[in-house]
């Protein structure tokens, strides 16, 4: 990691954007104190680390850490203990989670016969359950289903509007597009740009063009430049990405000049996909999974 420079405020959504082996998994571990910066500091709450800090941080790395022999209520027992959560307060807390995450009829389920979305929704719940002022999340969505993911962050957005800090790790656009208020994209272990969604993507033209054009010449990216209505074109591999003012307009021209070397074609509004593709020049590649 080299010249990453980070700010996190209270209640604000951070992510941290970018493919597995960028650098974010390491940012999250210097921000949880579980690793130290080789250069440079790193202040939590206007401090350094220490055990009081520690407390007020919730944790949720890529690997689930539960123990199968335990039930989910015994794991967010123990874990409320730990925190120094007792009695009707404990109790309290491990049911609301419970039942915001669509846990509670797996309560006195062992962890063993979870599925790895379960999983990861009380992964969720114990990072949550003693109120931390600071989340860091390492693919807290990864796994779920589309309905599970808005319950991991309707749940994550009440502890925002309570002033809690969030840094997310993710490599899905369209998610970090939706929740978060800052997208910090990480390449290669650097900070390559950091700003809101919007004005990430306020510079793209309306839609976005993916062809299959394994063939495509240099004349023929040439001519393309010069077409009115066409903004940036990136090439990858055998695909070139157009950004463009009006899909209805180019793709006809497209298929009467060039028609019979294309293979493929995908239209859809500009996003914060392509605002990551034109800023580092390649595409983000996103994990999908549809694990309940």
């Amino acid at each position: 990691m080299e010249d990453v420079s980070l700010y996190v405020g209270r209640g604000e959504v951070v992510t941290l954007l970018g493919p597995n082996g960028a650098g974010k998994s390491t940012i999250l571990k210097m921000l949880s104190g579980e690793i130290a910066p080789q250069q440079g500091v790193v202040a939590i709450f206007g401090k350094s680390h220490d055990r009081n800090a520690k407390r007020r941080i919730g944790l949720v790395l890529q690997e689930a850490s539960t123990d199968d022999l335990m039930t989910l209520q015994e794991t967010l027992q123990l874990h409320g203990r730990l925190f120094g959560l007792r009695g009707a307060r404990l109790h309290q807390r491990c049911t609301e989670l419970l039942d915001s995450l669509g846990l509670s009829e797996r309560a006195d389920d062992r962890c063993e016969t979870l599925s790895g979305g379960l999983r990861r929704r009380l992964d969720i719940a114990r990072a949550l359950l003693h109120e931390p002022d600071l989340l860091l999340l390492d693919e807290p969505t990864l796994a779920l289903d589309p309905d599970s993911s808005a319950a991991i962050w309707e749940t994550l957005r009440e502890r925002v509007s309570d002033g809690a800090a969030v840094v997310v790790c993710s490599n899905d656009t369209v998610e970090a597009e939706a929740n978060a208020d800052r997208v910090v994209i990480v390449s290669d272990g650097h900070v390559v740009a950091e700003d809101t969604p919007s004005n990430l993507t306020s510079g793209l033209l309306h839609d976005a063009l993916e062809l299959d054009w394994p063939d495509a010449t240099q004349t023929a990216l040439t001519d393309l430049e010069c077409w009115q209505g066409v903004g940036t074109i990136l090439r990858t591999d055998d695909r070139l990405l157009l950004s463009v003012e009006n899909s209805a307009e180019i793709v006809p021209r497209l298929f009467q000049r060039y028609g019979a070397q294309i293979r493929g074609i995908r239209i859809r509004e500009s996003s914060l996909r392509d605002a990551w593709f034109q800023i580092v020049g390649r595409p983000l590649a996103e994990n999908a999974s549809d694990e309940a």
